[in-house]
């Protein structure tokens, strides 16, 4: 059954098998019940009154319904739902044999009576149903489930209307009440198998929750009015009650010409009912499940608003230019909209309350049920007066149709996307100022500015100096800042202290020679040099011979970029000792002192201190290199090696920041060594964010290109991270195709793994929660391990690549839910994302997230992937294949792999392991393969493997 339900696009999981069986009985009586009613009423009524009365019986139906509901509502608040449906079919079944008896007393007034109770009871019974299923039904469910279950109800509307036809052929129009009464007694009987599980409560509900629920006409306005996305469902179903009136009207009419006795028209009534509802039986069976899956709600939304545009303009076309064929073309568009109406279309509403929380859901259906809905029939009943007082035909009021549907379809846009929106607002459930203008003639606004010298905040500081600087009050600057901790701050003071002619402070500055920072060191030269206290070149040539490296590199490079020729010798030599010292800090100095000389004398110089073996010396030659290449401009000489230096994780960061500083030149040989499977992983892995940190179009084209190409999964990751922050530049160069692309390829790896998993024998259906293989695998072996967490990484990356196509903060809300225990957040997720993704890309990330039983996407992955499961030594022999020449990842899952052979006594795969031993360059796979051969030798002979080769 579950194969056959498959094939139909209907997915009933062996858990939810009993309750959707009792779900779609139930349905299946209710809507029996009102067939055979409905045919009797309209039959009893049109020939009666006649089908223009009907606007009339309309607005009865409207003014009444709101106090009747309300005193009905009010009078079973406290009854359990379960025990709410027994009794009210029991009601029911009562009430339908006392209008047997009234039928049966000839009052002319019983037939508007009977409309009245039909219309009001087949509310209740529907909104009871419907209520009951949304609350036990999750969303993900309701959406897979929903067509079976309306598929009961289908059923029942033919054999509604059939018992209809064909009870009144063999005891008449009257006695045929009698066995929609017993319909009713068995839908009781139904009612108290459901189960009492679930969101299903069989307590009463506190009086404080009754009042809630009862409160129809304030609270759920109040509702009504403060969410957008309850007040678009209202006006769709308002503008669906009232077409669907018109249809009505139409159909009712119709019959009326065609027929000439009650018998005759309650069986046409009944076999066009049926007919009705096998129309929408089929729709449900066939298209509803899929026109949810893979066109979404927005697509069904308008699905029936379209379709009674057509079928009205057809019954127009006839009544101009044939009006032989127009009762046909009025029976015809109310079999395409009744077999829409209740099977797409009605799924589809429910499914619009489903991001709506659930105590706010119930109460707004009840005022919608309640309320709105009769008075979208009263409103239906005044626009139709005209037919009853002979102003318009009911033909004509196919042109108020076409008005009304135009506007349907506008407000069904606008709800899709509240309703994507509340999906996504669900999930998430979980500078300096500008300067004003400044008066320096106010001595309270200097006396601020010199306090604020003072200040811990660097960036208060400095902007308090330029402030004073450019206006002229640099005397006011105290000479003490240059002992502040921050570099920035003295070497700007400096330049304030010159601006303003302080010679008064030339000491002070000629102490900042030996600051630790060479820019600072740098800027007091100029300054002492300004200040023409002495020569600079003079003042510094003794000083080559201090002992205190930072004076000695101060002096180095005042001389060799200001001396003469016998002074520049001098400098040099200087330069080379201390390169040459045993002691770190001098050599440090030395390669700080390079980076403030100009010209390229010294890169050899500069390459030896990047290769230092003191961190901090190598710490300091990368800052230098970085200054060099922003003072100087591209240099390719430094390039390989600050590559190099990335793999090391004491120099990644500064090595970074030195080439970042290289720009855009700099783009095409990184993105050569990111795609290089000869270079170190390490430093791959390291490139991403370098190229990112660089930024603009040519580096996210760079990423971008290196994604598919890229095989080990961290590497994919930090390729990832980096396109988010270049995620305007990815746009921007039109990269969605490509993206889509690495999507695929995730998708084609995660199932990979999951196929693998399963070979192994590590992986049960109870075990697949999600898309994640949830188990305590200290207790299994170390590939099952590693395979499980090679599925959460390709998950992370493929909502890593989502968040590049899609708003970030939403996708990664959706993958957060999607990893929740809770059940409704992980549906919540997954609605969203199936409303917000479409074509290839849904289908592709459904392939990974889709709340699927394991043999499901098994058979998706060897459907649409080419992913088969394979016998354990063919899969293990692979993967021992793939680590001899494969990345880093792929070398991990050769060891796991080899372990496995050993846990498995596999010894056919023997001559694959002495191959992978012979052929390996990785010491710890080759550590391995040499372990495993050695217990496969000493194993053998060995009786056959169980799995075969």
């Amino acid at each position: 059954m579950g194969k056959s339900l498959a094939r139909l696009g209907v997915d009933v999981r062996p858990e939810e098998r009993r309750l959707t069986l009792l779900l779609a009985a139930s349905l299946f009586l209710v809507i029996a019940f009102q067939y055979i009613a409905k045919s009797i009423r309209q039959a009893t009524f049109v020939d009666t009154y006649g089908a223009t009365s009907l606007p009339w019986v309309y607005l009865l139906v409207a003014v009444c319904s709101y106090p009747v509901l309300e005193l009905y509502v009010r009078s079973t608040g406290r009854l359990s739902r379960q025990t709410l449906i027994a009794s009210t079919q029991i009601a029911v079944a009562l009430a339908t044999a006392v209008f047997w008896w009234l039928y049966g007393q000839a009052f002319s007034w019983v037939p508007v009576l009977f409309y009245v109770w039909a219309a009001i009871v087949f509310v209740v019974l529907v909104s009871q149903f419907w209520s009951f299923a949304t609350d036990v039904l999750d969303a993900r469910q309701a959406k897979r489930l929903f067509g079976l279950v309306g598929a009961g109800g289908l059923l029942g509307g033919i054999a509604g209307g059939q018992i209809a036809r064909l009870a009144t052929g063999f005891v008449g129009t009257r006695n045929t009440l009698l066995v929609a009464a017993g319909l009713m007694v068995t839908g009781a009987v139904i009612a108290f198998r459901f189960p009492r599980q679930g969101a299903f409560s069989d307590h009463p509900e506190s009086p404080t929750s009754q009042r809630q629920k009862t409160d129809l006409s304030g609270g759920g306005l109040a509702l009504l009015l403060r969410s957008p996305h309850l007040r678009l469902i209202s006006l769709i179903l308002l503008l669906s009650v009232v077409v669907a009136q018109i249809v009505d009207l139409q159909f009712n009419w119709a019959v009326e010409q065609s027929t000439s006795s009650l018998g005759d028209r309650t069986a046409r009534f009944g076999n066009f009912l049926s007919v009705v509802s096998l129309m929408a039986l089929v729709v449900q069976v066939f298209f509803t499940s899929r026109v949810h899956s893979l066109l979404g709600v927005g697509v069904a939304m308008r699905i029936l608003p379209a379709t009674i545009a057509a079928g009205t303009l057809a019954m127009l076309f006839c009544a101009g230019f044939a009006p032989e064929l127009i009762i046909a073309a009025v029976l015809a568009l109310k079999v395409g909209e009744g077999g829409v109406r209740y099977s797409i279309d009605q799924a589809t509403r429910e499914l619009l309350f489903f991001p709506v929380p659930s105590a706010v859901r119930m109460k707004a259906k009840g005022y919608i049920d309640v309320v709105l809905l009769r008075s979208a029939e009263g409103v239906a009943a005044l626009i139709l007066l005209p037919v009853s007082f002979g102003l318009i035909d009911p033909v004509e009021t196919g042109f108020i149709s076409l008005v009304l549907v135009g506007l349907w379809l506008v407000v069904a846009g606008a709800t899709y996307r509240t309703y994507v929106g509340s999906f996504r607002d669900s999930l998430k459930d979980r500078t300096l100022d500008d300067v004003v203008s400044i008066n320096l003639a106010d001595v309270r606004t200097v006396e601020l500015l010199v306090h604020s010298l003072g200040s811990a905040d660097t960036r208060q500081v400095l902007h308090s100096l330029d402030i004073l600087d450019k206006n002229g009050r640099g005397h006011l600057v105290p000479p003490l800042l240059l002992y502040h901790d921050d570099a920035e701050v003295r070497r700007r003071t400096l330049q304030v202290l010159a601006s303003a002619d302080r010679r008064d402070a030339s000491s002070l500055v000629e102490r900042r020679l030996g600051d630790d920072n060479p820019e600072v060191r740098a800027e007091a030269i100029r300054v002492l040099t300004e200040f023409n206290v002495v020569d600079a070149c003079a003042l510094m040539l003794p000083r080559l011979k201090e002992v205190d490296p930072k004076v000695r590199a101060a002096a180095v490079v005042c001389l060799i970029n200001n001396g003469g020729e016998s002074m520049k010798d001098q400098a040099r030599l200087a330069i080379r000792d201390m390169l040459l010292d045993a002691r770190p800090e001098s050599r440090a100095e030395a390669v700080k002192a390079i980076g403030a000389i100009q010209g390229t004398e010294f890169v050899s110089s500069m390459l030896q201190g990047l290769d230092d073996p003191d961190a901090g010396v190598a710490r300091e030659a990368l800052h230098a290199v970085r200054r060099v290449i922003e003072r100087d401009g591209f240099n390719p000489l430094y390039l390989p090696r600050l590559v190099s230096l990335l793999s090391d994780r004491r120099l990644k960061l500064d090595a970074r920041e030195a080439l970042v500083s290289f720009g855009n030149d700099a783009i095409p040989i990184l993105a050569h060594f990111l795609g290089d499977r000869e270079e170190s992983i390490f430093v791959r892995r390291a490139l991403p964010k370098t190229l990112a940190r660089i930024g603009g179009s040519q580096a996210a084209c760079a990423l971008v290109a290196s994604l598919t190409e890229a095989e080990d999964g961290f590497l994919r990751a930090q390729i990832i991270e980096a396109l988010a922050i270049v995620r305007d530049e990815v746009h921007r160069s039109g990269a969605s195709g490509q993206l889509e692309r690495a999507v695929e390829t995730e998708t084609r790896r995660y199932l990979g793994r999951l196929v693998e998993l399963v070979t192994i024998g590590r992986l049960t259906r109870s075990q697949l929660d999600g898309p994640l293989a949830r188990c305590d695998w200290r207790g299994q072996n170390l590939l099952a391990q590693m395979l499980a967490e090679r599925m959460e990484e390709h998950l992370e990356n493929l909502f890593g690549l989502l968040a590049l196509l899609y708003q970030p903060q939403d996708v990664w809300a959706a993958y957060r839910s999607l990893l929740s225990d809770v059940r409704r957040l992980r549906t919540n997720s997954l609605e969203y994302l199936e409303n917000t993704l479409s074509g290839p890309l849904r289908h592709n990330v459904f392939a990974v997230i889709g709340d699927l039983p394991i043999e499901q996407k098994l058979r998706m992955a060897a459907r649409d992937f080419g992913i088969d499961v394979a016998p354990l030594a063919d899969t293990l022999r692979r993967l021992l294949d793939e680590g001899q020449n494969g990345d880093a990842d792929a070398r991990a899952l050769s060891v796991a792999a080899l372990y496995a052979v050993h846990v498995e006594e596999l010894s056919d795969l023997h001559p694959w392991v002495s191959e992978l031993l012979a052929s390996t360059r990785d010491p710890l796979v080759r550590e391995t393969a040499s372990w495993v051969a050695g217990h496969l030798e000493q194993a053998s002979p060995h009786p056959p493997s169980r799995y075969g080769v």
